[in-house]
């Protein structure tokens, strides 16, 4: 008798909304993430990345631009979404209210320079740092083809900005995981 194979995907696409609770002094409380329920149900298995699916996910469910993350970096009071090789996500610890300008300096000193383009936050970083921030055990990487992906993230960013937004304003972000990353970043806010 033979064992019937389930073509399930062992690590499927999900949809994640991130949010955050603010004081009366506009002052981050807690970061709230959840996972909605319909595209975890398919079971996607397709990288997060796919435009095509980024537009369509987008049709369905009325969001304008769901973002998707491919690699997180867990550092401390930091937590880094990547966006795509360029573009970062920053979730701050709660209870850490240091500007972030300030927690980047302190986190890379001199290996970071900060900048600003369009009155948003831009970053470069040494090529030491970027090296061990990619290949650094806080660094993970969700994608079938993750050792190309780091390169080609090593090559954009010695040549250009990071574009940083943070998750600090009641905005919520809609972005598509794979669902060890969403699990990844449930460990890493320390969420159960």
């Amino acid at each position: 008798m033979h064992e019937s194979t389930s073509l399930t995907p062992m690590n499927p696409l999900v949809h994640i909304t991130i949010g955050t609770h603010v004081n009366q002094e506009n002052l981050l409380q807690s970061i709230v993430v959840h996972e909605r329920s319909f595209i975890g149900e398919l079971q996607l298995d397709s990288d997060p990345d796919n435009t095509a699916l980024l537009i369509a996910v987008g049709d369905m469910l009325g969001v304008k631009q769901p973002l998707s993350a491919c690699r997180i970096s867990c550092l401390g009071k930091l937590i880094i979404l990547w966006l795509d090789h360029n573009r970062w996500l920053i979730l701050r610890s709660p209870d850490e209210h240091t500007s972030l300008e300030q927690l980047l300096v302190q986190m890379w000193g001199q290996d970071i320079t900060l900048g600003e383009h369009d009155k948003k936050l831009t970053a470069r970083l040494s090529e030491a740092a970027l090296i061990h921030l990619l290949n650094s055990s806080n660094t993970q990487e969700f994608r079938t083809d993750s050792t190309d992906y780091r390169q080609a993230s090593l090559e954009h960013l010695q040549q250009g900005e990071i574009q940083i937004q943070s998750v600090e304003s009641a905005d919520n972000y809609e972005i598509l995981v794979r669902k060890s990353c969403a699990d990844a970043l449930l460990k890493c806010l320390n969420v159960s």
